[in-house]
């Protein structure tokens, strides 16, 4: 599989190779119009997601080995059929990493992560969006527009991350999470969903954030977007775990009490057993981590907690509104940008992304 894509009418594309390989950035086919509501893009600016990496790890199943990946990022509308009546050619629009075809009893319920004909396809079970073009299926509802005169500028950078990054922190970690204002929240794991996660919680106008994790680069970047003037009334903890303490520092600074939301954004075990010691009693554990291993569920001491806990898909019911707020300077995903490559240099980009050393999010 991984071979016969390439071949005919070339275009480069990053590929996933096999488990525990690394992103291969070679020749596939350039893709074609192939249902009545596609369109094809020419990618203009792109990303990597920390579930890519968990793709490479073999923690997503559903993606195989000679898959184009990445699902986050925007493009100009080359080619189209003519059921796409939302979009033009030379539309420049955001690709939203969840297919969504807008008809079924799922998407009726706004829960498009599970659309009966798309759901996460992007990058995964099709061809994403690391290369230098790519298919969009349902692009009535799996894109949108943004404004002409931010072709080209920082603004138009941040708007890649409403493709997943900003509606994944704020639907599955806050939303799904019962987020209220004056709440006290921990979030486990500052990688970019964790910082989305972060700048999304502003919204609601938490009392206490607690960002917990094992890079002092990270840390020090979230204490610094804690210092903007839009989190006056927020009070910030950044808890550095390298003993592995992480738990009992912030029970240490909430008197016992705990938090009324953790967040678990790394995916590993340690991240859901951190929840499970610092939710309070009727406190809500939100699970965003890509999870490619089983964890223990710690019943015995946890049943008393009256607690709520939810783990799922991004939907992308928020999508729109992100862009709204980034495109009104209501919210500065802009600062989540570490680095800018270009697409010839993701082998190193993935690198750099994996070990996080002085790296937020690479554009």
């Amino acid at each position: 599989e991984f071979q016969e894509k390439t071949i005919i009418e070339p275009c480069k594309a990053t590929l996933f190779a096999g488990v525990g390989q690394s992103a291969v950035y070679t020749t596939l086919t350039r893709p074609k119009l192939k249902h009545e509501e596609d369109v094809i893009i020419k990618v203009v600016k792109t990303t990597i997601c920390g579930t890519d990496l968990n793709i490479l790890g073999g923690n997503v199943l559903t993606c195989k080995p000679g898959t184009g990946i990445g699902h986050e990022g925007i493009g100009i509308i080359l080619e189209k059929v003519s059921k796409v009546i939302k979009h033009q050619l030379g539309d420049r629009v955001i690709c939203q990493c969840i297919t969504t075809c807008g008809k079924c009893k799922i998407c009726e319920k706004k829960f498009y992560g599970h659309c009966d004909n798309g759901g996460w396809m992007l990058g995964n079970e099709i061809d994403g969006m690391q290369g230098e073009y790519v298919r969009i299926p349902y692009a009535n509802n799996s894109c949108y527009k943004y404004p002409k005169h931010l072709y080209n500028t920082p603004v138009e950078d941040a708007l890649v991350m409403c493709s997943d990054m900003l509606p994944t922190g704020l639907e599955v970690g806050l939303l799904d999470g019962n987020m209220k204002e004056g709440m006290k929240i921990a979030i486990i794991g500052l990688g970019p969903v964790g910082m989305a996660t972060m700048i999304c919680a502003e919204i609601y106008k938490p009392k206490e954030i607690y960002f917990v994790d094992l890079n002092p680069y990270r840390l020090d970047a979230a204490e610094s977007l804690g210092k903007l003037p839009r989190f006056a009334n927020t009070n910030f903890i950044k808890i550095l775990n390298t003993n592995d303490d992480a738990a009992e520092q912030i029970m240490k600074h909430t008197d016992a009490d705990g938090v009324d939301l953790a967040v678990e954004c790394i995916g590993i075990p340690r991240g859901w057993e951190i929840c499970q010691d610092i939710a309070k009693v009727g406190g809500h554990i939100a699970i965003l981590g890509v999870h490619g291993k089983p964890g223990v569920f710690n019943l015995e001491r946890m049943w008393y907690k009256n607690f709520t806990i939810t783990a799922g898909m991004v939907h992308g019911y928020t999508t729109q509104m992100l862009i709204d707020r980034i495109v009104e300077g209501n919210l500065p995903a802009h600062k989540l940008l570490s680095h800018s490559m270009k697409l010839s240099q993701i082998e190193e980009a993935y690198k750099l992304f994996k070990t996080g050393v002085n790296c937020l999010k690479i554009l």
